[in-house]
């Protein structure tokens, strides 16, 4: 066991750090001439479900040329671990030091994960500085959302890349490691020079080409291009746009983690961008203009992401998905290719007037995967002015759709803090969700069912940010945003309506973080030596920390959330997201006008217009140069080749329904890394791969259908085991070439040994499976200790060990379910113990290290265990 292994034993969830993953990619380093870590600055889990890294994962390590692997923000405890054995922060695939890659790139998603972007630079040991760095060091890339504001962080990165990256980024990265070769001079003096090349990509901002200058109205430092150069930077820096999102497939082999994590299933997105324009919404400017992927496409990523994955879900995603051109038909040609696979489908931030009543029932024919509406005001003169363009109408038919088809658990979404709100506006909010209550509670009563309605109702803080219409906007106090809160707390009376508080001050943090200037990076350096770290964490925001950095950096962080006069240069003008500052104006005056703009690049037929007339595409102008013509065209084929469409793959196989069922009885092992798998990490890594398999698994029947599958006795994280059991059902006989197929789609360490059929009436392993067998390795004691420890423990008639049950600690006697134990010795290891556990189905059992701490009479550091067998009634349950 190396170093890294020793101390990921000891960290809180090792398999996030053990790269327990199905299709991940290693690749040799010294073979390739272009090496990157893509850095997702908080935990794994979040990571993982990001579909942008997902994306440039598939990417980079499909060219022989380039390598891509992953590092996250490590938890406190492993960070702990990190620093106190002297290891820097190392990558998943090839626990690689982050100094050993050309390109470090940030994907920057959110702001509150800011001190975790220096967390992880200092664990690498890298300077946090752009300008302490030369040419020796890696390249501090940003890119993402966050990115189209970076001035806070500016001064911890090379470069920034804004906008769509499929194409750029990897431009950036040929260049970059071509340049090196080329340019001379000293490291610093390469630095520059490369930069300089680098800042006429698409996309690409230089901060330590630009200066700040601070503006008269609203106080806060805008960016110009420095003067001392001789030469003159982009300016403004214009986003890089992929036209045509098509060029980019996408990727359907993307890694499954074994441990679970956020999003856990296949994404496949259908269409970025969003033509709504909500008011408050920066995404769905930066992101402009809407660009869809072809309906063949995305069923075609689908289906093959199911086969290659193993998932049972896909999640169709995009910031509007109900504005996608033919969607309830996409929606129905994927089910009827998944559904009888019993495959769910998920839909994210669906609008209300999305969900028609056909669609609920399309989406429901296999499971219920969660419903959303996101009405984000209670009133309809607040709707319009955040420019929702859904009508109550709209909210109440989609909550009677969904429940109709049996979804009884609703989230709504609201929002507080918004510019002309009223105490009649947040009773509105609390009004709307017991409207929706009502109508749950008539159509679940009518299905005649057991399912009682519930509400989440939560309510966001409304935070200004840049780019969108409301960034002008000043950020309500935290006290302000608290009594909103309150308010409607003290007025939900609806039993089954929970109302969920969002976190104000970290609401206000972030307001600083998107708002602020370059001045901020100070601040943020001195709140991470202060200790904050996942500040996007409930359980680790300090703001009195925050408080004490902004007052040691000497600013007063009020300035970026007070209002900003319009006629302000603001910090983030010097990116150019193309659309135009006079449309963003445009909309923000509008909404003080309480108006309603209809959605652009939609069809729109004004009351008096004669049906004849046909419909008329809205353009606003907004800068974007959009080709409405076109775009009406490529839609309207879209639809019609929809209809008639042949994807190129066929079908998922449905697994057997009627019909006989045939049991069989799998041994396996879980060896090595697999031993950091959970219980229910190695259920969903073991379902998947029988999915990949093509192994016919039978589902149980009933609301939401799962493989008929039976694991023997669940085993603490971190013990390895070389019999393992699980009992499944399938619907035709299986060949011999079973545990060959299965033994293909597993990771290292978990292997099949053998699959016997079962016997009619054979018990199953729960009552099959009396007693286990352990080996157990304590270092540092040595040989003579254990046999006098083994000898007083087999002597004795009783040894009570004290444990926790439920809470309670309660004292039970060993010798009731630990047979004798005996000093062994292994080869490779030494002295060990070896002892038989009994598994009493009513009395329960003991834990391995419970018995050793019986056996030794302390806690021993550093012991390891290996199931080596289980006991079953009858020889002929394990033939």
């Amino acid at each position: 066991m190396n170093r890294i292994e020793a101390i990921l034993e000891r960290v809180e969830k090792p398999a996030r750090y053990m790269g327990g993953e199905f299709n991940s990619v290693v690749k040799d380093h010294s073979t390739t001439a272009v090496k990157v870590a893509l850095a997702f600055p908080d935990t794994y889990e979040i990571g993982m479900s990001h579909l942008g890294l997902r994306i440039l994962y598939d990417l980079f390590n499909k060219r022989e040329d380039m390598l891509m692997e992953r590092v996250f923000a490590p938890w406190p405890d492993l960070e702990q671990e990190l620093r106190a054995n002297g290891l820097p922060l190392f990558t998943l695939e090839t626990r690689s030091p982050l100094t050993a890659f050309d390109i470090i790139g940030f994907t920057l998603q959110f702001e509150m994960c800011y001190t975790n972007i220096l967390q992880m630079l200092d664990l690498a040991g890298i300077p946090f500085h752009a300008e302490q760095r030369g040419d020796d060091w890696p390249l501090i890339v940003g890119g993402g959302p966050v990115a189209f504001s970076p001035e806070p962080i500016a001064p911890f990165f090379d470069l920034f890349h804004i906008g769509d990256g499929e194409e750029c980024f990897p431009l950036l990265a040929e260049r970059y490691v071509r340049l090196k070769g080329e340019v001379t001079g000293s490291p610093r003096q390469r630095r520059e020079k490369i930069l300089r090349e680098l800042a006429e990509i698409p996309g690409v901002y230089v901060p330590q080409f630009y200066a700040t200058r601070r503006d008269p109205h609203c106080g806060l430092d805008h960016v110009v291009p420095r003067e001392d150069l001789g030469w003159a930077p982009p300016f403004p820096v214009k986003r890089a746009v992929l036209d045509d999102i098509n060029r980019f497939p996408f990727p359907a082999n993307t890694v499954v983690p074994h441990a679970e994590i956020v999003h856990d299933r296949v994404s496949v997105e259908i269409a970025r961008g969003c033509t709504e324009g909500c008011r408050f919404c920066q995404a769905g400017i930066i992101y402009r203009p809407v660009r869809e992927r072809t309906p063949e496409s995305i069923i075609d990523s689908a289906l093959s992401g199911l086969e290659k994955t193993g998932y049972d879900e896909i999640s169709i995603t995009s910031l509007s998905p109900a504005d996608y051109s033919c969607f309830p038909t996409l929606v129905e040609k994927i089910m009827d290719r998944v559904a009888d696979a019993r495959v769910g489908v998920s839909v994210s931030s669906l609008r209300p007037y999305g969900l028609t009543e056909h669609l609920a029932e399309q989406i429901g024919r296999v499971k219920k995967t969660g419903f959303t509406i996101a009405p984000e005001a209670g009133s309809q003169r607040m709707r319009d002015v955040l420019n929702k363009g859904i009508t109550e109408e709209n909210i109440l038919m989609a909550a009677r759709n969904a429940s109709r088809q049996g979804w009884d658990l609703i989230k709504l979404y609201m929002m507080i803090g918004v510019i002309g709100e009223t105490d009649d506006d947040l009773q509105a909010i609390v009004d709307l969700g017991h409207k929706i209550y009502d109508v749950q509670r008539a159509e679940l009563r009518k299905a005649k069912g057991r399912l009682q309605p519930r509400i989440n109702l939560s309510a966001s803080s409304h935070i200004p940010k840049p780019f969108a219409p409301f960034q002008w906007m000043a950020m309500e106090t935290v006290e302000t945003l608290y009594a909103k809160q309150q308010f409607i707390a003290e007025r939900v009376h609806r039993k089954g309506i929970k109302f969920k508080r969002h976190h104000v001050e970290v609401s206000q943090l972030e307001g600083v973080m998107s708002r602020g200037d370059r001045r901020v990076a100070a601040a943020i350096e001195i709140a991470y030596r202060k200790g904050c770290r996942f500040d996007g964490w409930t359980e680790y925001f300090r703001y009195d920390l925050w408080l004490d950095a902004f007052r040691e950096a000497g600013l007063d962080f009020t300035i970026y959330l007070a209002e900003l006069p319009i006629e302000s240069t603001l910090p983030w003008d010097h990116i150019d997201c193309l659309v135009e500052k006079k449309f963003l104006l445009r909309e923000y005056e509008r909404a003080r006008k309480g108006l309603l703009s209809p959605a652009c690049e939609k069809p729109y037929r004004k009351h008096n217009m004669p049906p004849e007339m046909g419909d008329k595409l809205i353009c606003y102008d907004c800068g974007c140069a959009c080709d409405l013509d076109h775009i009406k065209k490529e839609r309207v084929d879209g639809y019609q080749g929809l209809l008639q469409l042949q994807p190129a793959r066929k079908p998922l196989s449905p697994p057997p329904v009627d019909g006989p069922s045939f049991r069989y009885r799998a041994a396996f092992c879980k060896l090595g890394q697999m031993r950091f798998l959970s219980h229910l990490d190695l259920l969903r890594t073991m379902s998947r791969a029988f999915r990949r398999a093509g192994i016919p698994l039978k589902y149980s029947q009933g609301f939401n259908p799962r493989p008929v599958m039976a694991f023997s006795p669940a085993l603490a994280v971190g013990i390895e085991s070389r019999e393992e059991y699980v009992d499944f059902q399938v619907g035709v006989p299986l060949d011999t070439q079973v545990v060959v197929r299965l033994n293909g789609v597993l990771p290292e360490g978990l292997s099949f040994v053998r699959v016997v059929p079962l016997a009619d009436g054979a018990p199953g392993l729960s009552r099959a499976i009396t007693a286990a067998t352990y080996l157990a390795t304590v270092p540092g004691v040595e040989a003579d200790a254990l046999r006098e420890a083994v000898d007083a423990f087999n002597g004795a008639s009783e040894r009570f060990v004290d444990k926790v049950r439920k809470e309670k600690s309660v004292s039970l006697d060993l010798k009731r379910f630990v047979g004798g134990v005996d000093l062994v010795h292994e080869e490779g290891i030494g002295a060990a113990l070896r002892f038989p556990v009994m598994l009493d189905q009513t009395e329960g059992s003991v834990k391995p290290d419970e018995v050793l701490r019986g056996i030794l009479g302390r806690e021993t550091e550093g012991a390891s265990f290996v199931r080596e067998r289980l006991h079953f009634t009858s020889p002929q349950d394990v033939s």
